[in-house]
């Protein structure tokens, strides 16, 4: 199975201490065994350029403001995808005619003929499309700006003539400020273009999670001392400094004589944490069980679900892999 990076931070806040690492998590989509690689088309293209030219002045956006922002996006699916373990990647300079960046519906599919003929020439198993793309940009008097991208995109598979996903998702971000001025709507408008770009780059990456394994940021609560217990506290600073292995010395010793329940329990969560790290789910959630189970500590049991799930997704992952 794949292992993650062992270098851990820790972040020291005025609520409980977390240690923050990288784990991978599967896909959302999976792909049959004879898809290897994939091409990414732009198709929100339309002929109709008079009918852009209304839609643009009706929305308050700059022609072609669209089109540049679906670039980006192909940027954030390509920041994903370049690392992908499972799929190779192209982004092609195709820019296909049929979608419309300011249309709500994906437009008649491609036909297989089309398909076929831009997977032998890029020498690829299937083609992603990004067929619809829309972005606004809202000014709130008084509470800032709202950004929000629109995206659809078909994966065509020419061997089954199918798609294979057909997905139309929303990314938005809330801006912070007042705007109570002319002089700050003015200079908010100066920076619509960055922010557009900011959110379209965002949901690209997250279209490029959806289609591969990535890795993730996950933060987990830990316990750096228990009143009277010097073992606990040794495992905990072992811990902030990476050495596992003193770390789970120290910790198991604070859970064989720990005289305190609540010692024992905060002794068996960190065990699990650092078992986690270590990329052992089966220990972790043996000793998460036994924090919360037995030491009826409260934070165990919303840590159980998480090890829980992370074991169901890690034997996806493992197919997906393989």
């Amino acid at each position: 199975m794949f292992r993650p990076v062992l270098l851990v931070l820790v972040i020291f806040l005025c609520a409980a201490p977390t240690m923050n690492f990288n784990i991978m998590v599967p896909a959302a989509v999976s792909f049959p065994d004879y898809i290897k690689s994939v091409a990414m088309v732009d198709r929100t293209m339309t002929g109709d350029k008079v009918k852009d030219a209304i839609e643009s002045g009706l929305t308050g956006e700059f022609l072609g403001e669209d089109k540049l922002a679906t670039q980006i996006m192909m940027d954030g699916v390509y920041s994903i995808m370049v690392n992908s373990a499972t799929l190779s990647f192209i982004r092609t300079p195709e820019v296909l005619e049929g979608g419309s960046s300011f249309s709500a519906a994906f437009p008649a599919a491609l036909d297989w003929e089309t398909i076929t003929g831009l997977c032998r020439k890029y020498h690829v198993d299937v083609i992603m499309a990004i067929e619809i793309f829309d972005s606004d940009f809202i000014i709130i008097p008084g509470a800032g700006q709202t950004v929000t991208v629109k995206a659809g995109i078909r994966m065509y598979d020419p061997v089954s003539q199918s798609i294979i996903d057909q997905y139309v998702f929303s990314h938005r971000m809330d801006m912070g400020g007042s705007i109570n001025s002319v002089e700050a709507a003015i200079g908010t408008m100066l920076n619509k273009n960055a922010a557009i770009k900011e959110v379209s780059y965002d949901a690209g990456v997250i279209y490029g999670r959806r289609i591969s394994p990535s890795w993730l940021r996950v933060s987990r609560t830990y316990y750096r001392r228990s009143k009277g217990d010097d073992n606990l506290a040794e495992g905990a600073r072992m811990m902030e400094v990476n050495d596992w292995d003193a770390a789970k010395s120290s910790l198991m010793k604070a859970v064989e004589t720990g005289r305190k329940r609540k010692t024992r329990g905060r002794a068996a969560h960190n065990l699990a944490v650092v078992y986690e790290i270590q990329g052992d789910l089966e220990e972790a959630k043996a000793w998460a069980q036994t924090a919360w189970g037995k030491y009826k500590n409260k934070d165990s049991r919303d840590y159980l679900y998480e090890i829980n799930r992370r074991i169901s997704e890690s034997q996806v992952l493992e197919e997906q892999l393989d």
